[in-house]
């Protein structure tokens, strides 16, 4: 491999050879991360087509050689033109990014792919990664590609479809503490990782790398927004998207970076109380968990000055949603746009909604919702919204079903068997599990292959049409 981009500190600006893992500067411990190669984006950008792919842009990663690159086709996934919300806010350009499009169903599969990459380019055998879930998953996703040995660290409260994918792919997992940030910690302070390549995405610099793909996509797919709406947990994603914009502002590629708006919870907003310098309360733990946004719960998050220095910088602005506006966007967005997104990612809807009540935008502005992760993952909301209809008897077996679908199909990769099923959904018998794998083979949603002595479920092409007709199915119970 070519000798590697060097790591610069953010704050004291001096650079360090990239040797190993870091994220912290050891002069002034400011946040590291890589300058890019502004010639080669300049020379490259414009021969990338539309229909691309995440590898299409490895010209603006530090250099890994090909024979060392894995990809299970992540990138390239849509901006969508709005269907029908648009109409209803009076917006002539309002776009919905939707990263469930990629391998796993959601936009760490950018990260994973140029991790595992690297780990592999290292020589290491082993990684372990702390995440709130979608990482975790990818993460082992591409680990299980590899045969590489993958441990996930992941706090008591993680959304169940992330964990199933985690477990279907073959990750160790370890809980540890309430909240990412306890689980962060535990790998920061134990000694016995240190032969494992580093895929959390907060200690590991190429995660910004990876992940500002979706900003150079947006570019190339729909030009220059006005507005990009981000859900913030950490504030690495939202800091990756403005690392994107502003190397495409500085090769002259495009004229002004979008205003960016970062969005949270109301239950865990430390990003929006510091950006409006309110007083700094501790989180009520119990609070905490009764919200649906668990992909953000963060209490600590890393990158929260940079956070809010690019989106001043930008003149965009931050916003807490309500929790009790997290599920109707979750329906929102199924029935007016077809997108089934994790409450995470709803947020974003929500945000535009409560922002266009302050007169931020106007009706010719394009704007961006980023939509990060699958509802597929978080199951739990597919009662919450059918519970709404005071459905029983047929319509609880068919949330069953579509529960048990969305399984397999978080782990088409690889298969899931039946007792996998059963750790993963609660209060159901392992014998009706199969049951009702029995009748969804019969109907031709799911196949099954023998591994061993285990069989393997995975998701037909019919099994995959239900789901992305989750929206009328959900309307109908």
């Amino acid at each position: 491999m070519r000798k590697p981009i060097a790591l610069t500190c953010i704050n004291c600006k001096k650079t360090f050879e990239f040797t190993s893992i870091e994220n912290k500067c050891p002069e002034c411990d400011g946040l590291l991360w890589f300058e890019s190669n502004l010639d080669s984006i300049k020379q490259n950008f414009s021969k990338v087509k539309i229909e691309n792919k995440f590898w299409d842009y490895n010209f603006a990663f530090p250099n890994i050689e090909n024979e060392f690159i894995i990809s299970l086709g992540e990138g390239g996934t849509p901006c969508r033109s709005s269907k029908q919300f648009g109409r209803k806010l009076s917006f002539r350009n309002l776009y919905f990014k939707d990263e469930t499009q990629n391998p796993t169903n959601s936009f760490k599969d950018r990260a994973a792919a140029l991790l595992i990459s690297h780990a592999r380019c290292w020589d290491y055998e082993k990684v372990v990664c702390a995440s709130n879930g979608n990482q975790g998953a990818s993460i082992a996703a591409y680990c299980s590609l590899e045969g590489i040995e993958c441990m996930n660290i992941i706090p008591k409260e993680i959304d169940a479809g992330k964990k199933a994918q985690m477990i279907a792919y073959n990750s160790e997992l370890k809980i540890e503490g309430d909240t990412v940030d306890d689980a962060i910690d535990y790998i920061r302070k134990n000694k016995n990782f240190e032969n494992y390549y580093q895929c959390t995405p907060e200690l590991n610099p190429l995660t910004l790398e990876a992940q500002k793909t979706i900003a150079y996509e947006i570019i190339n797919q729909i030009d220059t927004p006005n507005w990009i709406v981000i859900p913030m947990g950490s504030g690495e994603l939202l800091v990756s998207l403005w690392k994107g914009f502003n190397e495409l502002k500085q090769t002259k590629i495009i004229k002004d970076i979008p205003k960016l708006i970062g969005v949270q919870s109301e239950s865990s907003a430390p990003i929006v109380k510091e950006f409006f310098k309110e007083s700094t309360i501790e989180m009520d733990e119990k609070k905490v968990f009764k919200s649906m946004a668990l992909g953000i719960l963060v209490k600590r998050p890393i990158y929260k000055d940079l956070a809010i220095k690019y989106i001043k910088e930008s003149d965009g602005t931050v916003i807490a949603v309500p929790e009790d506006l997290i599920l109707s966007s979750v329906e929102e967005l199924i029935r007016s746009e077809g997108i089934f997104a994790e409450p995470s990612s709803a947020l974003t809807l929500a945000a535009v909604q409560l922002l266009d009540k302050k007169l931020l935008f106007e009706s010719k502005d394009n704007i961006v919702c980023l939509i990060t992760g699958s509802g597929l993952k978080a199951p739990y909301i597919l009662e919450a919204i059918s519970s709404q209809t005071k459905t029983t008897g047929k319509g609880s077996i068919i949330i069953t079903k579509l529960k048990i679908l969305s399984q397999i199909s978080l782990s088409s990769i690889k298969g899931i068997t039946g007792t996998d099923i059963k750790e993963i959904i609660e209060n159901i018998s392992l014998a009706a599990i199969y049951q009702h794998l029995k009748e969804l083979e019969t109907k031709g949603l799911i196949s099954r292959k023998k591994e061993g002595k285990n069989v393997l479920y995975f998701i037909t092409y019919s099994g995959k049409k239900v789901l992305d007709a989750l929206d009328v199915l959900i309307t109908l119970l």
